[in-house]
């Protein structure tokens, strides 16, 4: 039986919860006392909240803390661990897990089915259902091997790639940058002018939304104009940055090679922050790597590689934006 003890060591931890529904849950867990959940949500009974799913002492079966490291390795359980301030991933079928997130619900990052191995045409058949409850007008698959069967998916391979010291100086930036926080509105404007076209003014805002209050952002100002930004998030000693662009005007100048060794530079300082806290003699040897992700055909993966930038893992994405046209 699990007891209120138990569930309170649970507090801002990375928990994987069994219910009695069968479901195993995951993700970055908060205990709510039951005079919280009450006062809140009319529950009258303690629980535990993952993202926004709150499962009752009742209904649990089991409850601990998950040892990603262990079971996935440092590098992919950091990557797991960033995806976790926004969703939760959870059982649905055989084959398949879901990476959840209800305030963004078009952000494809945080809503796809993670699989493990090739899903059935049912497995995938109750995927489609699944998102059109939803009113989702997309899917989303991905794993670490490639699909015998995509299900008429456009396919889509990204590296995880890695770097472990200073970039090489690839070019010289030749603008004169100043590399700050970007300012809220101007970091909205940018990825609106750059992605509006594609995705929408509505899905840009809420991603700067979600990902603003989390997660690190840097920009790269010319004359007190954002032309370049990424973001960043930290932990144990990796950093992994997403989100690298540069405004149209001023690419092919050094500027994307200046916010990526900033992103180094940001990674060694992180990594001697974490060395400090832990108590460690010669924090200024503490072991960093810088992560990033880069699309298998797209030619930021040839300047990454330029730079000193290795490729250590593949994922495998498998998505339509319109399941309505699918024709299965």
């Amino acid at each position: 039986m699990i007891t209120s003890r138990k569930l309170k060591k649970l507090d801002d931890r990375i928990v994987r919860v069994v219910t009695v529904y069968g479901e195993t849950l995951e993700g970055i867990c908060t205990h709510h006392a039951e005079d919280y959940l009450e006062c809140e949500f009319g529950f009258d009974e303690e629980g535990l909240q993952i993202a926004d799913y709150i499962v009752m002492k009742s209904q649990i079966v089991s409850a601990e803390e998950w040892d990603m490291e262990a079971e996935l390795g440092i590098l992919r359980a950091k990557e797991y661990e960033r995806e976790m301030i926004f969703s939760l991933r959870k059982s649905f079928s055989e084959h398949l897990k879901r990476w959840e997130d209800n305030e963004v619900q078009d952000k494809y990052d945080h809503n796809a089915f993670e699989y493990s191995g090739q899903p059935t045409r049912d497995e995938f058949l109750a995927a489609l259902a699944y998102q059109k409850e939803r009113e989702d007008s997309f899917i989303k698959l991905e794993g670490r091997r490639p699909l015998d069967d995509s299900f008429g998916l456009a396919e889509n391979e990204v590296l995880t790639m890695v770097i472990e010291e200073m970039p090489a100086a690839e070019m010289p930036c030749v603008v004169d940058i100043e590399i700050r926080e970007p300012r809220y509105k101007e970091l909205k404007a940018l990825e609106i002018k750059h992605y509006g076209s594609v995705y929408g003014e509505d899905f840009c805002m809420r991603n700067i939304d979600e990902l603003y209050e989390y997660l690190d952002f840097r920009g790269a100002y010319a004359d007190g104009k954002l032309v370049g930004a990424y973001h960043s998030f930290s932990s144990g000693g990796v950093t992994l940055i997403d989100g690298l662009l540069v405004d149209s005007g001023f690419r092919n100048k050094g500027i994307g090679t200046a916010l990526i060794r900033d992103a180094a530079e940001l990674a060694a300082r992180r990594a001697e922050e974490t060395a400090d806290k832990d108590g460690k003699t010669n924090v200024e040897d503490a072991r960093w790597v810088l992560a990033l992700h880069a699309d298998m055909d797209d030619k930021p993966r040839e300047l990454y590689e330029r730079l000193g930038f290795t490729a250590v893992d593949t994922l495998y994405e498998y998505l339509c934006t319109d399941i309505s046209a699918l024709d299965i």
